[in-house]
């Protein structure tokens, strides 16, 4: 073959390169772009339908043929389920992290949105303590409560409650708290930290037993039950 011969082959080997580099950029460039890293917008915010499988952490929810692999904080005690769900969207893995109420959807957003706080830290953490639990142990500064959660350590708990004390009432658009707090009653200072005013959570808890009869955690539930409204909400 003689040097122009050459000359031409290479030419056109180097031409269909370009046009292959020229494809894989237009296909990097239609990839869905990432709000944060590893996020992306949530699609799917709930799913309806009947359990037919339970893992150690997640269930599989049948909906219209289709199976869906939901993580779960605790296995839902029904097999018909409405769960909320949180989607995370990551370059090598999707995810869905489903929930009974919107009150545990939304603690769980508000937890994975502090630093060092991913998915998985998130689900521990409700799987060992129900949302007014956790109100609780933030509003009372209780970090050795929240570090009982596997895989989350004294240093994270201290990190929990330093970024989110002032924000869990203001999920539902409401300042954290109405007035002054008395500081020897945890379950007013969770009712406050859920959203509920200084006065609302003082009403809430009228009726219900006083601290010498009943925990914390049983005279929050009383309290949300008469109620009849949690105040954290999905944003």
């Amino acid at each position: 073959m003689g040097a122009h011969g050459a000359a031409g082959v290479a030419v056109r080997q180097a031409g269909r390169r370009g046009k292959c580099a020229g494809k894989g950029t237009r296909e990097h460039v239609g990839t869905p772009s990432l709000d944060a890293p590893g996020r992306q917008h949530k699609v799917i915010a709930a799913i309806r339908g009947s359990v037919i499988a339970r893992g150690t952490d997640h269930v599989v929810v049948e909906v219209n043929g289709v199976g869906y692999k939901v993580f779960v904080p605790r296995h839902p005690s029904r097999d018909e389920v409405l769960l909320h769900t949180h989607q995370v969207v990551r370059e090598d893995a999707q995810a869905l992290y489903g929930f009974e109420t919107r009150e545990e959807l939304a603690l769980f957003d508000l937890l994975i949105g502090v630093s060092g706080v991913g998915p998985k830290a998130g689900m521990a953490i409700l799987s060992v303590a129900r949302p007014a639990e956790i109100a609780s142990a933030i509003a009372s500064g209780d970090a050795a409560a929240l570090a009982r959660a596997p895989g989350v350590g004294k240093k994270t708990a201290e990190r929990l409650i330093v970024d989110l004390r002032g924000k869990i009432g203001r999920v539902a658009g409401e300042p954290a708290s109405g007035g002054p707090l008395p500081t020897d009653d945890d379950a007013h200072a969770a009712l406050v930290a859920l959203g509920y005013t200084a006065s609302e959570a003082s009403a809430a808890l009228q009726g219900v037993p006083p601290r010498e009869r009943a925990s914390p955690e049983e005279r929050i539930g009383a309290a949300l039950r008469a109620a009849g409204r949690p105040r954290v909400a999905a944003g």
